[in-house]
């Protein structure tokens, strides 16, 4: 079995359609449709369902498709490895990363890596912990940079720093001159809390002990940057690593209330595939985020307590 016709059946998979299966293999819908026939006669059974839509995945494809991922990942890694062995590191880093990472942390760390290896080319996606871990899984992302996960034997889950979570509100806002607040106050005022379409039934993703420490929700969003601004607006109350608004309590633009009971230091975690050869530029930034991370004051964790395996 070759490559080449792996590759164009995978992206056919991937897209559910030979038509964009062929644009991303950068081929002709009629060469990605013979080299598939032929992979059929090869293993002598049908591989995709065709529909007037759309394609789908028989049996053995959904087999040779989850070989496909591990394989193709595999020999990416082994070249930009091989490539990654220069002095001036260079090549593709695929990253997924939440907005914990993505506010600030990742931005600036991505900035130190290009001023010292310019060759690096990091393409990043937001994306939620259980689409990381599949991802790296199956060989399709380096790094992914994440709060907490844990769980799947074939991620190594290493802690790069842990950060606090702070109760905060806008200097407009009506508790911004206690600071120090009490439990009824959580219920009096409304938090914005962070939840995403379809998941409203999952705890809140914030990590905050509601069943400890019982607050009101006022409004939900997807996206943390916009929770940290209608905090800063003045009418909302939000929870969030330290790490996350450091910059805006620094400026005085957010207040840090203390008085009420909240949930343990969050896990700041950089996850990828166990076992697989790894980039030396994943390895470098996630250097520079821990400095980034010891500079703002996050807590480094003591050698050997980053997890491994299961969380």
């Amino acid at each position: 079995m070759e490559l080449t016709p792996l590759a164009y059946f995978y992206n056919v998979a991937r897209a559910g359609s030979f038509t964009r299966g062929a644009r991303l293999s950068h081929v002709s819908p009629p060469a990605v449709s013979k080299a598939i026939k032929g992979l059929e006669a090869e293993l002598g059974k049908p591989l995709f369902v065709r529909t007037t839509r759309r394609v789908h995945l028989t049996e053995a494809g959904e087999v040779l498709f989850a070989h496909a991922a591990e394989l193709l990942g595999r020999v990416e890694a082994i070249t930009t490895t091989i490539a990654g062995l220069e002095d001036d590191l260079g090549g593709t880093i695929r990253i997924g990363a939440n907005e914990v990472f993505s506010l600030q942390l990742l931005p600036d760390a991505l900035g130190d890596l290009a001023d010292a290896h310019p060759r690096v080319v990091p393409r990043v996606h937001e994306m939620l912990p259980q689409e990381m871990e599949q991802l790296i899984a199956a060989g399709r992302l380096d790094l992914g940079l994440t709060v907490g996960g844990g769980g799947r034997r074939d991620i190594d889950y290493r802690t790069i720093a842990s950060t606090p979570g702070r109760i905060v509100c806008g200097a407009e806002h009506a508790l911004a001159g206690r600071r120090r607040i009490r439990a009824r106050d959580l219920e009096e005022h409304g938090f914005v809390v962070p939840s995403f379409f379809d998941r409203e039934d999952l705890p809140a993703i914030d990590q905050f002990p509601d069943e400890v420490t019982p607050r009101r929700v006022a409004a939900t969003i997807e996206l943390l940057q916009m929770a940290i601004a209608m905090v800063r607006g003045g009418r909302f109350l939000g929870y969030f690593p330290e790490t996350a608004v450091a910059r805006l309590v620094a400026t005085g633009e957010l207040r840090v209330l203390t008085g009420v009971p909240v949930g343990p230091p969050f896990e700041l975690r950089a996850l990828t595939r166990r076992g697989a050869p790894q980039k030396a530029a994943v390895e470098r930034l996630v250097e520079r985020l821990a400095a980034r991370l010891s500079a703002i004051g996050a807590a480094r964790p003591s050698r050997g307590s980053g997890r491994r395996g299961g969380g």
